[in-house]
């Protein structure tokens, strides 16, 4: 079941070029039936509104673009995707409106993220008067995704190439909750994606 609205932005990474997979772009491969990037998609749209979700796309954005069932929600092309996941959450964070408290910046390739995780960090996060980085933990290993509070706008706005947000965050910001499996899988190679239709 959703929960109320709040000023929590979701912004979701599916513009890369996933050079370590291959030809073929790893979002669009099957898992248990559905591709990769529909995963993470059915567990948001569980418990956020459309609204709160821009998804980022680049590389084959076509492809992607079809891919993403509820059109209510916003997609942004970037067309530096090519320099790197910075240009990505830059542009992301410039088309935030302005009464934003935090973003929670989403990998697409991580399949096996679930909703109550996302929700305890959500909860952490306004717990915490939305002043802090908030990061799951699992097996003693930091994931995603991460929330980040408006402190970090400015910085996240202007990001370039191959940096992400975590090259930004201050220790002292940061608080971690022990989260599940998902919260530290993702999918890089054909290897990676063989396994995980074994086990899972």
């Amino acid at each position: 079941m959703k929960r109320k609205i709040n000023k929590i932005k979701k912004i979701l990474l599916a513009a890369g070029e996933s050079k370590r997979f291959g030809d073929k772009n790893k979002l669009s491969e099957i898992i248990n039936g559905k591709p990769i990037i529909n995963h993470i998609l059915d567990t948001l749209f569980e418990i956020f509104d459309p609204s709160e979700l821009i998804v980022i796309v680049g590389h084959e954005h076509k492809i992607i673009k079809n891919l993403i069932f509820n059109k209510d929600i916003k997609i942004l092309e970037n067309i530096d995707y090519k320099k790197g996941i910075g240009t990505s959450i830059a542009l992301g964070m410039n088309n935030l409106e302005t009464d934003i408290d935090g973003v929670m910046i989403i990998p697409a390739d991580m399949p096996y993220i679930n909703s109550k995780d996302l929700i305890n960090l959500e909860k952490k996060f306004m717990e915490l008067n939305c002043v802090k980085v908030v990061m799951p933990e699992h097996n003693s290993r930091i994931g995603n995704p991460v929330i980040l509070p408006r402190n970090y706008f400015k910085t996240l706005k202007s990001l370039k190439d191959d940096f992400g947000a975590r090259s930004l965050i201050r220790k002292k910001d940061m608080i971690t909750i022990k989260t599940g499996f998902g919260t530290i899988f993702d999918i890089d190679t054909k290897e990676e994606l063989a396994k995980t239709k074994v086990n899972y």
